[in-house]
């Protein structure tokens, strides 16, 4: 399986922001933090970012970030393999399946 790098901000037993670039586009995944429940969230809501934003500006709050990027689905947190630091790489295959179903629905949208 292909693994990409990714960057992290936040980290909990495993990164619960990430991003990281795939087939030119910015992806964010976001495991929020549930202040009821008192706990991270079980799945990545995962965005695609548009080009004119940029995720690691010191600006962009999480909020802003989801606000203005391309929802693509959720992936559960325990699907994403990371590599033995949890900070460095993941494998790409959950993502890639996302991926492909915004492809889809682009060049139907074409249609």
């Amino acid at each position: 399986m292909p693994k990409i790098a990714f960057e992290y901000r936040d980290f909990w037993e495993v990164p619960r922001l990430i991003i990281c670039s795939m087939s030119g586009t910015e992806i964010l995944l976001d495991s929020e933090f549930d202040e009821e429940a008192n706990t991270y969230a079980s799945h990545y809501k995962v965005y695609a970012m548009p080009p004119e934003l940029d995720p690691e500006s010191p600006d962009a709050s999480e909020e802003m970030l989801s606000a203005k990027a391309e929802y693509l689905g959720s992936i559960p947190v325990s699907a994403i393999e990371f590599d033995p630091t949890l900070k460095m790489e993941m494998e790409a295959a959950p993502l890639l399946e996302l991926l492909k179903r915004r492809e889809a629905r682009l060049h139907e949208d074409e249609i």
